[in-house]
Formats: structure tokens, C-alpha cells, sequence
């Protein structure tokens, strides 16, 4: 159970998180675009477009135009997140780079607060009667999951310590396909499942929307409205004769019914 746990395991949700990636990227590439239509407004140059997609990735100007408390609670979490994130290159590299050293306090502080725009979030789908409508099961399941980290994530830090040399080791060994099996208190197993658990989620959740950002074609083309698109798979299309909604006949009808109001007028 350990072996798996430890060593097959996060093999596993590795292979699922960057093979679910690849294939959600493909998929997106690969769905026809045959018309140009952006978003507007649009900008019509392409360092417009690049700067527009950073906005889009950094700061979400769009949502702070149309609610300002998510856009606060959004940009907390992600900004608290990446600097968690950050903190936690300490488990993985050697030796460990200066400015990893100088974010851990920073970090620390930021695990601090991943927890409040998660609840948040959570509550603001139980209390609001739109979003409770429109929420889905996969809705609740990411946020739970995410709590759940960085909860667990908060007591190993404060009250059961785990011994980090045992952690970096057993990660270095993942790393370098020699894996070791750590001494581990039961709580990290539980923040190490979940973590895995959204790493092989990831994928095939809302919570890809950055690569839909930066390869949705309403946000990644620049706007040519002087050019006419014309979309290449139109086609004359034949109409069968006895067909009373060919063109011709509607043309017809539209002539008589001018026709008829002229002479009413």
C-alpha cells in the first residue's frame, strides 16, 4: 500500500495531469475556426493581442468590470497560490536557489490566505441562488479539493510536523526514478492524495481556463473589420423544385407584399 501510495501513484496522476494537457490542447487546435470573430473590443495590432492576453492571465480586467468583490477574491487566491507554489520549489530542487530561500516567509504568510477566497468561492455557490443553480457537482468538487489542501497544508505547518528532510527525499527520488518511501505523519498522506488528486482532475476541469484563454480565437486574433471573412465552407446549395422555401419563392413573396403596401400607402 505504501509502494503505491508513494511511488506508483504519483507516477500515475502525472502521466493523466501532462497527457491531459497535451490532449485538451489538441482538441483546441484542432476545431475548425473559419470565420474571424473577436471579441470587442479588440485590438488591431498583434502586440495588442499579446498584451491583452497577459491582462487576461495576470490581472482579469474583465471581471473587474463586471464584479469587482470575485475579482478581488479571484486575484487574492491566484497571487497566494503562485507564491505557495513558489515556496515549494524548495522540495524539489538541489541545491536550492537563493531566491526560493527568500520567498518562504512570503509564502508562509500566502498559505495563510489561500484559505479565505477558497471559502469564499465556496460559499458565494451555496448563497447565491444564480450560482447555486448553475453549479455542477465538478464545481464543489474542485473547491473541496483545494480547501482541503491548503488546510491540511496549514496544519502539518503549525501542529503536525512532518520532517522535511524525509519529504525532499522521497520527491528527489520521484524526480530521479530512484523513489524512496518516507516516515510520513498520516496527515501528509492525506495532503500528498489530494494534491494528486487535482493534479489527475486538473485536466478535465473548469480549472483549465488559462489554456482556453490563451487559444480561444475570440481573444487570441486581432480584429480586421475593414476585411470581409468569408467562411470556406460555404457552397451554393441545390433546392429541390417542388421545395416551397426556395429562395426564389420567398424573394417573391417579400415583392408582393411591397408591392402591397406601396399601394396601400
Amino acid at each position: 500500500m505504501e509502494a503505491f501510495t508513494f511511488v506508483y501513484l504519483p507516477y500515475l496522476c502525472m502521466g493523466i495531469f501532462f497527457f491531459g494537457i497535451a490532449m485538451r490542447a489538441f482538441i483546441w487546435l484542432k476545431t475548425p475556426v473559419p470565420l474571424r470573430i473577436v471579441t470587442t473590443p479588440a485590438p488591431k495590432s498583434w502586440s495588442g493581442v499579446i498584451w491583452r492576453s497577459i491582462g487576461d492571465l495576470l490581472w482579469f480586467p474583465n471581471l473587474f468590470k463586471s464584479d469587482k468583490l470575485l475579482w478581488g477574491a479571484g486575484l487574492l487566491f491566484h497571487l497566494a497560490l503562485w507564491i505557495v507554489l513558489l515556496r515549494h520549489l524548495r522540495y524539489f530542487l538541489y541545491p536550492l536557489p537563493t531566491w526560493v530561500e527568500g520567498l518562504q516567509t512570503l509564502g508562509l504568510y500566502g498559505g495563510y490566505i489561500i484559505p479565505l477566497p477558497v471559502a469564499f468561492l465556496l460559499a458565494r455557490r451555496f448563497l447565491m441562488d444564480r450560482l447555486l443553480y448553475i453549479s455542477i457537482l465538478g464545481d464543489y468538487f474542485a473547491l473541496l479539493l483545494l480547501l482541503t489542501i491548503t488546510v491540511s497544508g496549514l496544519l502539518l505547518q503549525l501542529f503536525f510536523r512532518t520532517y522535511v528532510i524525509d519529504v525532499k527525499d522521497m520527491i528527489l527520488g520521484l524526480i530521479h526514478f530512484q523513489p524512496r518511501i518516507p516516515t510520513v505523519h498520516w496527515l501528509f498522506v492525506v495532503h500528498l492524495l489530494s494534491v494528486l488528486t487535482l493534479l489527475a482532475y486538473f485536466p478535465f476541469s473548469k480549472l483549465l481556463h488559462a489554456g482556453g484563454l490563451l487559444l480561444s480565437p475570440t481573444r487570441y486574433r486581432r480584429a480586421i473589420f475593414e476585411m470581409r471573412s468569408v467562411n470556406p465552407w460555404d457552397y451554393p446549395v441545390l433546392y429541390h423544385p417542388g421545395n416551397l422555401s426556395t429562395p426564389e419563392k420567398y424573394a417573391q413573396s417579400l415583392k408582393g407584399a411591397e408591392k402591397g403596401g406601396k399601394e396601400c400607402g
